[in-house]
């Protein structure tokens, strides 16, 4: 799907589907930077009150909608069952306003229903008609594919939405659509036709294909999708990576509990470096590998990954933006973005370490974490426990001594540096990282002897390295 086309008059119309974000206004744009500093910090309420104003403002910015819609759902889990029924009246009441006043009506409907209950199948209905009504028709299927999700067994939602899929020509998630009906009621005759003239229409256009033949002859059916996949995805080029998802999104549209389908396709999407899908179907597969640590650690670093490029993002702003009215406002955002993502590192790295904790490994990152932030206390303990992983146990002493400088205990500092050299018999970049800190650290002590032989040391094998060689020359007087 692509955003809306010029109508017959060549007229683009007012609103705009499929919004991206870098095509936000400033303002709004700082709102959403905010809105996932608050996501990332599971503060929900805060980032569904943002959303929406960013959504009243640009209601085709369909990214935010989605992330609205998660926010939402993360924030009543558990709580599902415990509605009063008022929202029924209120869909009813907001019917009438569809064609006069659709945006409107979409945006009331994410403040006083979606918001407390997102899977409300009467309310996404609506929802639906008003995109619909607005031109938003995207946004219209987003709203099917989330009654869906949130009931699986709702052979209604899922005949809207296969006929959606027919209405824009995509026959293939059309098919998977209906047939999932037919797997679930046999006898259902409608749902069986529509799969089969689904199907018949999608062979009909996998004909189409340019004549010289390119990529896409690779994928004209699923086998040859896999085979492909088997050869492993790093001989494959952006199209082809692209192709892989459309045909991983339609298995995962016909089972999405499938945790291979949905790990094959997040897997896709990282390799396409678009982080903020990877994420979304890495967190779904955590979920359903019940707490799996290998995904919970994937979930962790995709998140990392994903922040980082947002405080990327706000980076070049400030960079390239000196003169800006508001500058001085971003580069406070950026500061309080940056602490936030740490703050937020540091809390599941805790949370890991809390359930596991003999696992070394998780020590040291969450050690490794507190470093960065300045928690040089309170990285000590942890970075002791994982000294004893022979794996890590280098790196631990570069840290430990780190730490043990920073508080002003120099000779704890200096013995970690010298016990983890003497361990290292070859001169590679752990050794010279070693023995430069410890030869600052000599410098600081004013001991000048000791501080140029750790110096030379590096200088003898790589002159290059920091700035060693004006170091030394320089103690020559040259």
């Amino acid at each position: 799907m692509s955003e809306e086309p010029p109508n017959e008059e060549g007229e683009v119309p007012a609103v705009q589907d499929a919004v991206k974000q870098h095509q936000l206004p400033a303002n709004l744009n700082k709102l959403y930077l905010k809105a996932e500093s608050a996501m990332e910090l599971r503060n929900w309420s805060y980032a569904i009150s943002l959303l929406q104003a960013i959504l009243m403002k640009e209601p085709g910015f369909l990214d935010g909608r989605k992330r609205l819609r998660l926010a939402a759902i993360k924030e009543n889990e558990g709580k599902r069952g415990v509605k009063l029924g008022g929202e029924a009246l209120k869909v009813m009441k907001m019917q009438s306003q569809v064609k006069k006043d659709p945006l409107g009506v979409m945006a009331t409907l994410e403040k006083e229903v979606l918001a407390t209950d997102p899977y409300n199948a009467q309310a996404n209905e609506l929802f639906y008609q008003a995109a619909e009504a607005a031109g938003l028709t995207m946004t219209a299927g987003f709203a099917l594919e989330t009654v869906i999700e949130g009931d699986p067994n709702n052979i209604k939602f899922y005949h809207k939405l296969g006929d959606y899929y027919m209405d824009r020509e995509a026959y293939e998630e059309a098919a998977v659509t209906f047939g999932k009906i037919v797997e679930k009621d046999r006898t259902d005759l409608t749902a069986g036709k529509k799969y089969k003239d689904a199907t018949a229409k999608g062979s009909i256009a996998s004909q189409n294909w340019d004549s010289e033949g390119d990529w896409r002859d690779l994928l004209k059916d699923k086998d040859a999708a896999k085979d492909l996949e088997s050869k492993g995805r790093a001989a494959m080029t952006p199209d082809m990576l692209q192709a892989q998802v459309e045909i991983l999104s339609a298995e995962y549209a016909a089972d999405q509990n499938n945790i291979d389908v949905t790990k094959k396709l997040a897997s896709t999407y990282e390799e396409l470096e678009q982080f903020p899908q990877a994420l979304q179907f890495y967190e779904w597969a955590f979920h359903l590998s019940a707490n799996d640590p290998a995904l919970e650690k994937k979930v962790a670093d995709m998140r990392e990954t994903v922040n980082e490029g947002h405080l990327d993002e706000l980076r070049r702003f400030v960079e390239e933006n000196p003169e800006h009215p508001d500058i001085e406002q971003y580069k406070e955002q950026l500061q309080e973005a940056m602490k936030g993502q740490m703050a937020t590192l540091i809390a599941e790295s805790q949370e890991r370490v809390d359930r596991n904790p003999t696992d070394n490994e998780l020590r040291f990152e969450l050690g490794e974490r507190m470093v960065t932030a300045g928690l040089h206390r309170d990285a000590i303990q942890h970075l002791q426990q994982a000294k004893r992983s022979p794996s890590l146990r280098i790196k631990v002493m570069n840290m430990l001594g780190l730490c043990y400088e920073e508080m002003g205990m120099t000779d704890l500092a200096a013995s970690q540096y010298e016990e983890a050299i003497t361990e290292l018999q070859i001169m590679d970049e752990t050794k010279k990282e070693l023995l430069y800190n410890l030869g600052l650290l000599y410098h600081k002590l004013d001991n000048e002897e000791k501080y140029l032989e750790c110096l030379k040391q590096i200088y003898a094998v790589d002159y290059g390295y920091k700035d060693v060689a004006a170091r030394v020359e320089g103690s020559y007087g040259g």
